[in-house]
């Protein structure tokens, strides 16, 4: 008994401690921010001691804050995270300016100083070696070629059969587009799809969506969030999501490196392990390898499930563009034969309805926070060493200087007086400069040939009765369609 009470007694002790401890350090940080406040730094809304801006933004529409406090303070302006000053930058110039003027300034992330992985990691000669290896890896199986087509189309086939037995009843198609798109990547790294009613397959995608729908302040501060009492839940459920993938991760290499054969190189894991086996370099581990895998899964899952969830959202609402996609694609491809990148330019109004989509519901309308490794200035403020910096994509995507009547969901935009499909400079739905989406070219074939293969097969439609769906997002690490549901009917 007496042994339980001291046991007892040494955790709150401990506990007390560890939150003494954090209010110290917390105090200390925001005393130290106020002394040391540089003189020149950009216009923003007033802060709250201590939380900062945090009551005015909302976590699932900060990008549409940010556009309302840029037309008041200027394009270039500060918010405070709690005592932390961050900068926003809008408009394409800046954002131009910032990003590809300036790259090894803003490439850097903030946050812990982080060497594995690819998306988080510090911006330095590591990330450069790292991230050079991977794009050659990936290209070797296929990212970006069209080899690699055979592997989507297997996906929008499986998608396809599970469509057909909704039986043209109303549903919500969001897990099953998350399921195709992550075989994908599945295939690319792991050298294998899964069935999609494996347990461990379906744990794997609910973590991704967990991770997924945590608010980006939450998934890059989640070590030291958890602790506290407000955040701390969320926090803590996004720390486990994490972990669990780091082991389902963990398991497909652990399985690589057992039946590992030098002259039967599988996938890119095989790739990788063959490096690490090589051990000619310290940067190449069993740890570095975990953590670009879950980059690539975090690279290339969600965000193309997304959209293409909001694909469907948007042909359900516009029933007539629909329609003359479909027309489109019949006309190149017939009712059978399967869509192929090789006839993409014969394709421009559905590659028009695709960029349209992104573009008027970015699934990133704020990019992965950056952070400056040097002082700089940028509209002649000065921006100090290791400031948080995000980037409203939003603002260029919907800038009404930029696109006529940018509120308004119109394909023809993409469209120059032939007809062909027309690039614009404008059109960054994944970001520029060095730290721009490390899945984009994965994305755009998906895209194109799961949209082209969903229309060639089926018409899409809202359930009988039932109210357009929303076109507002809710945005978490990605900006996605509040859930919605639709009826297949095969064509």
């Amino acid at each position: 008994m007496m042994s339980a009470l001291k046991l007892l007694a040494t955790v709150i002790r401990d506990y007390t401690n560890l939150t003494t401890v954090f209010l110290a350090v917390f105090v200390f940080v925001v005393l130290y921010k106020l002394f040391q406040k540089p003189q020149n730094l950009p216009p923003g809304p007033r802060p709250w001691p201590l939380i900062g801006n945090l009551l005015t933004l909302s976590q699932d529409s900060a990008h549409l804050q940010y556009v309302k406090w840029a037309q008041q303070y200027g394009a270039v302006f500060i918010v405070y995270y709690g005592p932390f000053a961050t900068v926003v930058i809008n408009g394409m110039d800046n954002i131009q300016e910032a990003l590809v003027n300036m790259p090894d300034i803003f490439s850097d992330r903030p946050g812990p100083k982080r060497d594995r992985g690819i998306i988080f990691a510090h911006y330095g000669p590591v990330w450069k070696e790292q991230r050079k290896f991977t794009m050659s890896g990936l290209r070797d199986f296929g990212f970006g070629k069209r080899s690699l087509e055979g592997k989507i189309l297997e996906e929008a086939e499986a998608l396809s059969r599970g469509i057909i037995r909704t039986d043209g009843k109303p549903f919500d198609i969001s897990s099953m587009l998350q399921k195709a798109v992550t075989n994908v990547i599945c295939s690319i790294t792991f050298g294998a799809r899964h069935d999609y009613e494996d347990s461990d397959f379906q744990s794997f995608l609910e973590t991704i969506d967990t991770r997924f729908r945590t608010s980006i302040i939450i998934n890059i501060f989640s070590p030291v969030l958890r602790h506290l009492p407000i955040l701390g839940k969320s926090a803590q459920n996004y720390h486990e999501s994490t972990e669990r993938c780091m082991q389902f991760v963990k398991m497909k290499t652990d399985e690589h490196h057992r039946d590992f054969d030098s002259n039967d190189i599988r996938d890119f894991v095989d790739i990788y392990v063959k490096e690490i086996k090589h051990g000619q370099n310290e940067n190449f581990t069993d740890a570095q390898l975990h953590k670009i895998i879950d980059d690539l899964i975090a690279a290339g899952t969600d965000t193309t499930s997304q959209s293409l969830y909001w694909i469907l959202l948007y042909m359900v609402i516009y029933p007539d563009i629909q329609k003359r996609a479909q027309q489109e694609i019949s006309r190149v491809f017939g009712d059978s034969a399967s869509p192929t990148t090789a006839k993409r330019t014969e394709l421009p109004f559905t590659e028009a309805v695709i960029s349209e989509v992104m573009r008027i519901n970015p699934v990133t309308p704020l990019t992965v926070p950056h952070c400056t490794s040097s002082d700089t200035t940028i509209q002649g403020y000065d921006i100090p060493r290791g400031t948080t910096v995000y980037v409203n994509l939003w603002s260029v995507l919907r800038d009404p200087s930029l696109w006529e009547e940018p509120d308004q969901f119109k394909p023809e935009r993409f469209l120059d007086n032939q007809g062909q499909y027309m690039k614009k400079d404008a059109f960054i739905p994944f970001s520029i400069g060095r730290r721009s989406c490390l899945g984009a070219q994965l994305a755009k074939m998906e895209l194109f040939l799961i949209t082209a293969y969903l229309l060639q097969h089926f018409t899409f439609k809202l359930p009988e009765g039932a109210p357009p769906p929303s076109t507002v997002g809710k945005l978490g690490l990605t900006n996605g369609p509040r859930p919605y549901e639709l009826c297949a009917i095969p064509k």
